[in-house]
């Protein structure tokens, strides 16, 4: 039994004018008369999306709309292209989604539902593969699903309504090509307007992303606003540090309390991975389908216990892939003497800066291991680092198999409690972008750039510090250095 709830604030949205007239009331109503009355994030979404302008028309030709799973978006949309098709004549409508299938059964979902509606009696449905087609024959008007891969699909029409489901399936490329088939066709049409609606995406999400954090700078801004494109976005906070936490997604979906229950976040999240739960769920952007460290274990190894720096220390120095910014890190006993525990000591733009800090730290805190990979991007601070002779560097050499060893260590030590991390910001956005790559067939973590420009370089840095602290060179005794 759903328990009654108010609607849930979403995380960004192009505020309503009051002062404006809008279609949404209406569409509001046709919703319910469809027997699928709107929730109130999809009333959020209408009443400003459909607002209408001095010019009496519609203010906004570009709608992107992004929440969780099972929010709700298909009745939501079936009462924005039935009104559009009742209330114009020969209105065109269409729709599309990365794969023909799927955009014929995203049309299939809308039909029927129109269908089911008091409107049934004057809409006619055609069925052929390659012709469907819902049409209101008094009125001309039409809803149609079309292929975004086929650049000649919308040549030569005409379109009202257009829907782009599940965007982050596309590219910045494709994204484009599809607009690139859209706009022409709505040159003559007043009132026109084109639909982006998805749940968040990956890395790969580029043509999505681009509204989302085109909109979320905008909003940022107080009295900022998105132009002539309606924005919404519910789900998580993008702070969110527990993403196994499902009071955290019970508080944030807007469909949570009115179509679905907790049950069903229960079952979703057995059933997927924990990104993919976080980012179907809570609409919530990751870098990959799957992370790289377990959010859980990630949230499970924090710390607030310093660092003895009168112990055995370890400094490690990462280069983000793109050369743009550099992290050192440094991993030693906590000083409760629980464990060992790794926290960023400097983070900036550039690179010429890490090797003289890096001497300046050696000096002042003698560590038993100062640990850079000369195969990485930050090769050029390795070997800068080794050609001085004026201090001592214990600098061990990073193969292959390091790589391989270290990550497998600092996982292990994350599980057993012996490692942890001193919470820190890049750290964590680090632990977010990272994704994995292959090397000598075992899955390590990849240096790659997510497309939101973060770097994983803070993770690497800190499994290497770990590393370099349980293998340091053969200058002082090992056993000083074995986790306990």
């Amino acid at each position: 039994m759903m328990r009654n709830r108010r609607g849930i604030p979403p995380v960004l949205a192009t505020p309503r004018d009051p002062r404006a007239p809008t279609y949404g009331p209406a569409v509001g109503k046709l919703a319910a008369s469809m027997g699928t009355p709107y929730m109130p994030w999809q009333t959020q979404v209408v009443n400003t999306a459909l607002e209408v302008g001095p010019d009496r028309r519609l203010k906004y030709p570009l709608i992107v709309v992004t929440v969780p799973r099972q929010s709700g978006k298909t009745t939501l949309l079936a009462a924005v292209f039935a009104h559009a098709m009742l209330t114009r004549s020969r209105a065109r409508c269409w729709l599309t989604a990365q794969k023909r299938e799927d955009a014929r059964d995203t049309w299939g979902e809308l039909s029927t539902l129109i269908e089911a509606s008091p409107v049934q009696e004057i809409t006619r449905r055609r069925n052929a593969n390659g012709q469907e087609q819902l049409s209101v024959p008094l009125l001309g008007s039409t809803l149609r699903p079309f292929h975004a891969g086929d650049e000649r699909a919308l040549h030569g029409k005409q379109s009202d309504k257009v829907l782009c489901d599940e965007a982050f399936a596309f590219t910045r490329e494709q994204g484009r090509a599809i607009l690139q088939a859209v706009v022409p066709t709505q040159a003559t049409r007043p009132d026109a307007q084109t639909w982006i609606v998805s749940t968040a995406g990956t890395a790969a999400s580029t043509w999505l992303w681009d509204y989302v954090r085109d909109a979320r700078e905008r909003l940022a801004t107080p009295g900022g606003d998105t132009g002539r494109m309606a924005f919404f976005e519910w789900g998580i906070p993008a702070d969110t540090e527990d993403l196994t936490d499902l009071d955290v997604y019970e508080a944030h979906h807007p469909a949570l309390g009115h179509t679905i229950g907790r049950e069903a976040l229960e079952t979703a999240a057995e059933l997927l991975s924990p990104a993919e739960f976080a980012r179907a769920y809570g609409n919530f952007w990751t870098q990959t389908e799957s992370w790289a460290v377990a959010p859980a274990l990630w949230d499970g190894a924090r710390t607030a216990v310093p660092l003895d720096m009168t112990g055995p220390l370890s400094f490690a120095a990462e280069v983000s892939a793109d050369r743009k910014s550099a992290v050192i890190v440094v991993a030693g006993q906590r000083s409760d003497g629980r464990g060992h525990a790794v926290e960023i000591v400097d983070f900036r733009t550039g690179i010429a800066w890490v090797a003289p800090r890096i001497l300046e730290l050696a000096e002042r805190w003698n560590p038993a291991a100062v640990v850079v990979d000369s195969g990485s991007p930050a090769g050029t601070v390795y070997r800068k680092l080794s050609e001085q002779r004026d201090i001592r560097l214990p600098l061990p050499d990073v193969t292959a198999g390091t790589l391989v060893d270290a990550q497998t260590e600092f996982l292990d030590g994350l599980v057993s409690g012996a490692y942890a991390h001193r919470s820190n910001k890049r750290l964590d956005a680090a632990v977010r972008a990272a994704t994995t790559r292959l090397l000598r067939e075992t899955s390590v973590f990849s240096r790659l750039v997510a497309e939101d420009g973060t770097t994983p370089a803070p993770l690497l840095a800190a499994m290497l510090a770990f590393y370099g602290l349980s293998h340091p060179p053969a200058t002082l005794p090992a056993e000083l250095f074995a986790a306990p």
